[in-house]
């Protein structure tokens, strides 16, 4: 009997956490903007390693009283609803060309009737482009402000104003993709379809048009914090209602393996099944038929790799997003939002 005590007293139990991270790709682009950046390598190229999918919608934003000198851009973020934003930029400065350089800049108008006379109206979009032709960067009014609170772009906004008034987003469906490059997955995909038919706009923008404000998220999985815990049991308070507990044996190898050795690696499905389901679980957007109502417990989730509870950061997400059932405020760099389980 004392033998049998002994050996007892050589078994210790263990837990596994883990913290799953995920960013954005490339900034928040409309349905009618994806249409055509899907056609460039170096865009499709940013987007191949995503995984996870937000088809939102918000009001029609555009640039208005736009005036071009040789100092600066200047311009209103507008949507034809909240007060707009007067901005100002200067190309010098953000390193995008130099003193005396000529730019030419291309405008584009969601308009048939463009306005081309200064202040011009209702502009969709920027396209900047060197003397010789060749192409530097575009803007519209949502990926300046992702560059802007992202990527430190320097735009110079009137005191008291707030860009993130321009960033709520209705968030209608959730997805995932392994079997394909996500941006072929989007390329006449049955929910979005269905919600650029059914939804209608809701914005007052002049031009406000459904496929002008039904938008894209699209998120890569780009981090994984594997956490250990030796001598945790279900008391413990990550631990959650349903905790998988390991045994482990002071005698033998088994407690160096678990501690070495990670049971998810980043590749692995598992994380994007687990913030997809941790997302609609959380959201229930109202396009998504499987909500995950027994979430954390999902087919090829964590748990399925030993996990008792996982966490996800978002990371470089600058996007109010909103259903009636959550809400979630923005992740920009210096403040990633943090979510349990």
């Amino acid at each position: 009997m004392k033998e049998d005590e002994n050996l007892s007293d050589t078994k210790i139990p263990a837990m596994r956490f883990a913290r799953v991270f995920a960013s954005t790709s490339y900034p928040i682009v409309s349905s009618w903007e994806f249409d055509y950046l899907q056609e460039e390598k170096v865009i499709r190229e940013r987007w191949d390693t995503s995984t996870i999918y937000l088809i939102v919608q918000r009001p029609l934003t555009y640039f208005d009283n736009v005036v071009i000198d040789d100092t600066y851009i200047r311009f209103e973020i507008a949507d034809g609803d909240k007060q707009s934003i007067p901005c100002r930029i200067n190309l010098v400065s953000n390193n995008i060309c130099q003193v005396g350089e000529i730019v030419d800049i291309e405008i584009g108008f969601h308009s048939e009737k463009p306005n081309g006379h200064q202040p011009i109206r209702n502009v969709g979009a920027f396209k900047l482009y060197r003397q010789n032709g060749e192409f530097i960067l575009w803007w519209s009014p949502q990926k300046l402000l992702y560059e802007m609170i992202i990527n430190n772009l320097e735009v110079e906004i009137a005191e008291g104003f707030d860009p993130f008034a321009f960033l709520d987003f209705k968030l209608h469906y959730i997805g995932q993709n392994f079997s394909q490059k996500v941006w072929k997955r989007l390329t006449g995909h049955k929910k979005m379809q269905r919600i650029l038919t059914r939804e209608r706009e809701v914005g007052l923008a002049p031009e406000a048009r459904a496929p002008f404000e039904i938008s894209l998220i699209i998120l890569k999985i780009t981090g994984l914090d594997d956490i250990p815990l030796i001598g945790g049991d279900a008391s413990h308070p990550m631990a959650g209602s349903d905790p998988i507990v390991f045994t482990l044996d002071l005698k033998d190898d088994s407690v160096e393996k678990f501690m070495a050795t990670s049971h998810a690696r980043p590749g692995d499905e598992a994380l994007t099944r687990e913030v997809e389901a941790f997302l609609i679980h959380r959201f229930k957007p109202s396009y998504n038929e499987i909500l995950f109502d027994n979430y954390p417990n999902i087919a090829g989730g964590m748990r399925s790799k030993g996990y008792s509870w996982t966490e996800l950061v978002l990371e470089r997400l600058p996007a109010f997003l909103y259903t009636d059932h959550f809400s979630m405020v923005p992740a920009v760099p210096s403040d990633p939002i943090q979510t349990g389980r």
